[in-house]
């Protein structure tokens, strides 16, 4: 079983790159966070206070900083959904029953979410998991953000260096460095 997930990880690698060779066709634009219109987020789900911190950042830009549209599409990466998703979820999400045979999300609000041209894009994720890789790489939005690493150089237009799992810290001063940097 773990040599078939070896193989479906190396299609999703070998697809990932070939979507950041058409990504350098991309223009970036630059959106302060005050003026942006539309903001999307990636995420990745392990637990009930994944959910919680996600719905708390998604209030606060809509809230606190006035973003009209904010959209999230999380990764859980288990088969059986959690009933706090099926309950409680105001947020799009998908499983690894929604994903091809080479780790690409195939669910239509994941092709839907992709093809939203959002001001910004922020990837809320820790660690490298393929499918939210595809959706950042395929997404159409105009500036991505993520945390810094030497291996995320190739997916995000900016990059924060925050503490490694820090969620608290990361959309700190993400919110910080988009509301004082202009375009």
């Amino acid at each position: 079983m773990k040599l078939i997930e070896n193989i479906k990880d190396y299609f999703g690698n070998r697809k990932l790159l070939k979507l950041l060779v058409n990504n350098k066709k991309r223009s970036v634009c630059f959106c302060n966070l005050n003026q942006a219109k539309s903001v999307g987020i990636i995420a990745s789900i392990k637990k009930e206070d994944d959910y919680l911190k996600i719905m708390k950042f998604v209030n606060y830009l809509k809230g606190e900083i006035g973003v009209r549209e904010v959209s999230a599409m999380a990764f859980y990466s288990e088969k059986e959904e959690p009933t706090y998703l099926k309950k409680k979820i105001t947020f799009d999400y998908f499983t690894i029953n929604d994903l091809s045979w080479n780790r690409n999300p195939i669910k239509d609000s994941c092709i839907h979410f992709t093809n939203q041209e959002f001001d910004i894009l922020i990837d809320l994720s820790d660690e490298f998991i393929i499918p939210l890789r595809m959706l950042l790489a395929q997404s159409k939005s105009k500036f991505k953000v993520g945390k810094y690493s030497k291996e995320n150089e190739a997916y995000y237009d900016f990059m924060i260096n925050a503490e490694h799992n820090n969620f608290h810290q990361f959309t700190t001063e993400a919110v910080r460095y988009l509301t004082v940097i202009n375009g």
